[in-house]
């Protein structure tokens, strides 16, 4: 395994999953994993939460959880999800969605140092 795939999975990554999905292969991991860094939808999810946009917001929280899940970032993943739920339905009620934003943004940003350059 590559050193990004170890400390990802040292990090509670599912990397067994991840791989097979990727056919195995670690430096089309290290691209994808570079690329979803610095997602759009990172941003576009605080722009939408700002604006209380819930439609774009959903949106945006589904496809990070979407590849989250596929690169097997569980923390992402499960934080991903835990913003998309209470906006499935244009109706987030009580839950704290801008500081469920703010950790996901962290956790991501813990994760950027292990992009290889």
């Amino acid at each position: 395994m590559s050193e990004l795939t170890d400390k990802l999975r040292a990090m509670g990554a599912d990397m067994d999953g991840a791989m097979n999905r990727l056919m195995n292969s670690e430096e089309l991991y290290a691209t994808c994993f570079g690329y979803f860094m610095d997602d759009p939808a990172f941003a576009a999810l605080g722009s939408a939460l700002d604006s209380k946009d819930y439609t774009a917001a959903f949106e945006a929280a589904h496809s990070l959880k979407g590849v989250a899940g596929n690169l097997g970032l569980t923390r992402l993943y499960e934080l991903s999800g835990q913003l998309a739920e209470p906006l499935r339905h244009g109706q987030p009620g009580d839950a704290d969605l801008s500081g469920l934003y703010a950790v996901l943004v962290e956790e991501r940003d813990n994760l950027k140092p292990l992009v290889e350059k």
